[in-house]
């Protein structure tokens, strides 16, 4: 089951509420994304709230945390991926 999450930007940092019940809290945009990421939520299931008397996240923000999300995702795709260097 895919975990999903809806960020929002509140006082002084991000929240995120996961669709499987947990909070989390992080002060800048790469600590979110990299805590997402490591709870197995992707880039695609990210989602942004504004509630009445929040700062809105900015588009440049949601851009970015996407992204990093789907570096971290790549970064841990070639860890994985044999290597064909042939031995001497």
């Amino acid at each position: 089951m895919t975990i999903s999450a809806s960020v929002s930007f509140f006082k002084s940092g991000f929240v995120a509420s996961l669709s499987d019940g947990q909070h989390i809290e992080r002060r800048d945009w790469r600590e979110m994304a990299q805590a997402l990421y490591a709870l197995g939520v992707a880039s695609n299931a990210v989602d942004y709230e504004w509630h009445n008397g929040q700062r809105m996240i900015t588009a440049g923000q949601q851009v970015a945390l996407k992204a990093e999300i789907q570096r971290l995702a790549q970064l841990a795709a070639k860890a994985q991926k044999p290597s064909h260097i042939a031995a001497a």
